[in-house]
């Protein structure tokens, strides 16, 4: 009884945890296609060329947009001297991020600590990410000093942010810094934009943008996105149809749990009423222990499904690490 309902609760949750991972939910308005590198004398021009509605393109955001590495953290220095720092680095501080500034937070952000540029300041203020935070034990009010093209900047933590990096429209990004420090440093911009819906308008535009910009690299998520899609769709189609075979196999450990005993318990009440046990007394003793036998063995089945759904799901490192987040993080 106890191995049958480790099958069923086991698995029906495993597949759940699963299925939710490895959905693919893409709004019908998100960013299908992104601008990279637009340069800062550019970006009213850009801005104009997708302002223009016959180009077919949805709504769109240029986000400024520069390389940094951290070097210090309230007085400790980050280096990459040595392989074991360059390993360390790649789930540590010691790395380069991509910035930028703002002056709001986007609709997949809260902060959860501090305050997100709520008073003037006339100091460098940067807003982190709570993961990176928790990893790098970084607090409000800790300094970090920043390389960014060779200038070393200090920036004081203000504030801490929850980033729901499935939906990150516009981009997710760890470093928020205040609007006013890198307005002035080299950079460029990124522009996530819907584009238009019919593949030759899509193409037409295009070659318009590339025409014009020539230095504009444009991504098309599309196609990436259908081929997603689709490798989902069937990874989801196993998981549904192995999870329904293991079921069938859970139920059927428990009714011939069940049919072994169908004799014993046929002897036991005969032997009851020959001693003068009637039918209602027999079937409350059946009823009381399968009852007992039934919860503990579905509780330890249980316990034990739930303890082999978190050590697949946390071996696999599938809550954690979820690639597409990973991706726009970086």
């Amino acid at each position: 009884v106890g191995l049958g309902a480790f099958f069923i609760v086991g698995v029906r949750s495993l597949q759940a945890s699963l299925l939710g991972e490895f959905s693919v939910q893409v709004d019908a308005g998100a960013p299908d296609m992104f601008l990279l590198d637009v340069q800062k004398p550019q970006v009213d021009g850009v801005r104009a060329f997708l302002g223009d509605r016959s180009h077919g393109a949805g709504e769109f955001q240029l986000i400024p947009v520069m390389r940094a590495r951290v070097i210090a953290v309230a007085g400790r220095e980050t280096t990459l001297d040595s392989p074991e720092a360059v390993r360390e680095s790649r789930m540590s501080i010691g790395r380069e991020f991509t910035i930028t500034y703002r002056d709001h937070l986007e609709s997949n952000e809260r902060v959860v600590e501090g305050a997100f540029w709520r008073s003037p300041s006339t100091e460098p203020e940067v807003s982190v990410e709570r993961d990176l935070a928790v990893r790098a034990r970084l607090h409000v009010g800790d300094t970090i000093h920043f390389d960014i093209l060779g200038r070393t900047l200090a920036a004081r933590i203000t504030s801490i942010r929850d980033v729901e990096w499935r939906e990150s429209r516009n981009g997710g990004f760890v470093f928020v810094f205040r609007p006013g420090v890198l307005d002035q440093a080299p950079q460029t911009y990124v522009a996530p934009l819907k584009g238009p819906g019919a593949p030759a308008d899509r193409a037409r535009f295009q070659h318009d943008l590339v025409v014009r910009f020539p230095n504009v690299s444009v991504i098309d998520f599309h196609e990436i996105l259908e081929t997603i899609r689709d490798v989902m769709s069937k990874v989801t189609l196993a998981i549904t149809v192995v999870g329904g075979l293991v079921l069938f196999s859970g139920v059927l450990i428990l009714v011939g749990a069940v049919a072994m005993t169908k004799f014993q318990r046929v002897y036991e009440a005969a032997v009851f009423k020959t001693l003068g046990a009637n039918t209602r007394t027999i079937a409350r003793m059946l009823l009381f222990e399968y009852g007992v036998l039934g919860s503990v063995a579905g509780a330890i089945g249980s316990l034990g499904a739930v303890a082999l759904t978190w050590g697949v799901l946390s071996s696999l490192d599938v809550l954690r690490n979820k690639p597409l987040a990973t991706l726009r993080a970086e």
